[in-house]
């Protein structure tokens, strides 16, 4: 055999072998995909979705304390004493301890800053309380709370609201009726193409929780609290906890036949 004819079949060898060596790629995945075509056809995917309604048990008082100094241990020490009167306060009123929690404390200088040049006027000392008034009667309590709080002198309450702590009871009832509500999407879908409906094969959870929101708000009050005393009356009649929403989302993949 000459060695021209040698080379010419070695090359029509490997361009055989190349052709051979594509066709299996290509017809490999599609051989892949023939499971997942298969699961897609014999599955059904359906959402459900359940509103549950409780009452809220918890209301929160973000609380602001505010002392000046001529030193920064004078301003923390005033701050100090006006806290330990808060917590004495609080617990008259059956709040415990865990129910009351520290968010910030800051110290910083305050500055005189007419006539173009910068005086140091005082120190200020801020510490930040987050409130929780729970148990029987929580809803009663606030405002007699926030009157006493008043009567220490310069609180800010930045913002109140409620919160569901104990909501266990309502997201079990949402889910279930949730999954009621998908799964009798799935059966008439089911029905719709003559398919039997099979069990679960995947579940997919998610919860969204919606409180009402009160909105007071207060500015520094002094001791003399009859701004305090009014504002606390009036709200106490038209801030209630009202109804709490969670809302329960399902994703169901169903086996059909």
């Amino acid at each position: 055999m000459k060695k021209e004819q040698m080379w010419f079949m070695i090359a029509v060898a490997v361009i055989v072998g190349a052709f051979i060596f594509m066709g299996y790629q290509m017809k490999v995945p599609y051989k892949n995909q023939l499971p997942s075509q298969q699961w897609i056809t014999n599955t059904i995917s359906v959402n459900g979705e359940w509103k549950a309604y409780t009452s809220s048990d918890t209301f929160v008082i973000n609380a602001m304390i505010s002392e000046i100094g001529k030193t920064t241990k004078e301003a923390q020490t005033l701050m100090e004493t006006k806290i330990l009167k808060i917590k004495e306060i609080l617990a008259n009123n059956e709040i415990k301890k865990e129910n009351v929690k520290t968010n910030s404390i800051n110290v910083y200088t305050e500055y005189d800053w007419s006539n173009s040049q910068r005086k140091l006027i005082w120190y200020r000392a801020e510490q930040s309380l987050e409130i929780e008034v729970s148990g029987e009667w929580y809803a009663e309590k606030w405002a007699s709370i926030i009157n006493q709080l008043a009567d220490v002198g310069w609180i800010n309450i930045n913002n109140t609201y409620f919160i569901l702590k104990e909501k266990d009871k309502a997201v079990e009832e949402a889910r279930e009726k949730a999954f009621e509500n998908a799964k009798a999407k799935a059966e008439q879908l089911a029905k719709l193409w003559n398919l039997q409906l099979g069990k679960p094969t995947m579940i997919t959870d998610n919860e969204v929780s919606n409180f009402p929101w009160p909105y007071p708000y207060l500015e520094y009050a002094k001791a003399d609290s009859a701004m305090w005393m009014w504002w606390a009356e009036m709200n106490s009649e038209i801030v209630s906890p009202g109804q709490s929403e969670v809302t329960v989302y399902l994703q169901i993949v169903y086996e059909v036949k």
